[in-house]
């Protein structure tokens, strides 16, 4: 062989080799169109996650943002809470208690009930009731008519015919009755008396005493309905009674005794029953009570405290200074036992506080105690 010849074979040799490298190996083709027919169904699975990431960015990011600006933008703008205003004032003559129904604002005077109409803001009636309007008389309205009680010479309890505003009938009691309440299905009363105190019940069908009297704690005060249970405090203990059967159950190391709102010995009170709770004024606190124990639960500090009802979710306590004259209402929420809602103040003594479906009903008398007034007070939320 000569030269050329051994050059040409050596560079055949060369090239095939180098072809060889890039020859595909035995089923290398099969898999490479296989890969090629996947392809499109990857682009469209990439495509799908994509959109899929897209739309929750889009519903996340105002959610992040207004995290992110809400916060720092309501510190900056609190919103206003809700707070009491002024629907309506009026004079009138009574000094209180007062109650609400049957279309009217119902008003201990000196021997007189007053009936306040509450759209017009006026004494619309005044039914003579003599003996009502001593310190310890109580009023309620339920089961067709208004009931007083009557402790000064005339000693028993008035029902009043809300339809000819006429006192219906008198029932007469003995020896000194006091707080009064209307509830299943009975009228309910607490009479004060030597040793243990006493409630009866008066069956407004009749306007009879019904039963033997009930055995409460010595000088028993007002009575409270709620939660299925008749509720009245004296000087030691506070005694629930059942309605149903009038026994009684007594519950001891609760703040009883001690002295009143104008630092008298007291006829204790349990003003109201709210949120599982017995509500009642302590010294410069609103008592929050376990009604199984009458153990004090919460005490929310309320500056000159004088009365505690329970309405629109919250506790209400009326405050003042008296003789000084500037009282207000504040409302206190019992999932935080915080005050929430502020009242504007008021230039006289508090004298009473009820509640009705428009609203709160005060009575403040003026400095002298010459003149008392009516206050409406309705809750606004503020702006929308």
């Amino acid at each position: 062989m000569d030269d050329d010849q051994l050059t040409a074979t050596r560079l055949r040799l060369a090239l095939d080799r180098e072809t060889a490298k890039h020859q595909l190996s035995p089923g290398a083709w099969p898999r490479l169109e296989r890969r090629l027919r996947r392809q499109p169904w990857r682009r469209a699975a990439i495509a799908a996650v994509c959109a899929v990431i897209v739309a929750a960015a889009a519903t996340v990011t105002p959610y992040v943002w207004h995290n992110l600006t809400g916060p720092a933008a309501s510190h900056s703008h609190p919103q206003p809470g809700p707070h009491l205003v002024i629907a309506s004032r009026t004079h009138v003559n009574g000094t209180g208690p007062l109650t609400t129904g049957y279309g009217a604002v119902w008003i201990i005077g000196q021997g007189v009930i007053y009936r306040v109409d509450p759209a017009a803001a006026r004494t619309v009636a005044t039914i003579p009731a003599p003996g009502v309007g001593g310190k310890l008389s109580g009023i309620a309205t339920g089961a067709g008519a208004v009931w007083a009680t009557s402790n000064g010479g005339h000693v028993g309890v008035y029902r009043i015919d809300p339809r000819t505003n006429r006192v219906a009938a008198f029932i007469g009691l003995q020896p000194n009755p006091t707080g009064i309440t209307v509830a299943h299905g009975r009228v309910w009363v607490t009479e004060p008396k030597e040793g243990p105190g006493i409630v009866v019940r008066i069956d407004p069908r009749t306007n009879r005493v019904s039963g033997p009297p009930i055995r409460v704690g010595a000088g028993p005060g007002a009575i409270v309905s709620g939660a299925g249970t008749l509720w009245v405090a004296g000087m030691d203990y506070v005694s629930r009674i059942d309605p149903a059967t009038g026994a009684v159950a007594n519950a001891r190391g609760g703040p009883w005794g001690g002295t009143d709102r104008l630092g008298n010995a007291k006829v204790y009170m349990i003003d109201a029953v709210g949120a599982g709770s017995l509500w009642t004024i302590g010294a410069n606190v609103v008592q929050r009570l376990d009604p199984a124990n009458g153990h004090v639960t919460a005490a929310v500090p309320v500056p000159h405290a004088w009365y505690v009802i329970f309405w629109h979710g919250l506790a209400w306590a009326l405050t003042g200074v008296a003789p000084s004259g500037l009282g207000t209402v504040v409302g206190i929420d019992p999932a935080s036992n915080r005050v929430v809602v502020h009242g504007v103040p008021f230039r006289g003594a508090p004298g009473a506080i009820a509640a009705g479906p428009t609203g709160l009903w005060v009575v403040f008398a003026n400095v002298n105690g010459t003149s008392q007034e009516l206050v409406h007070l309705g809750l606004d939320s503020g702006p929308n």
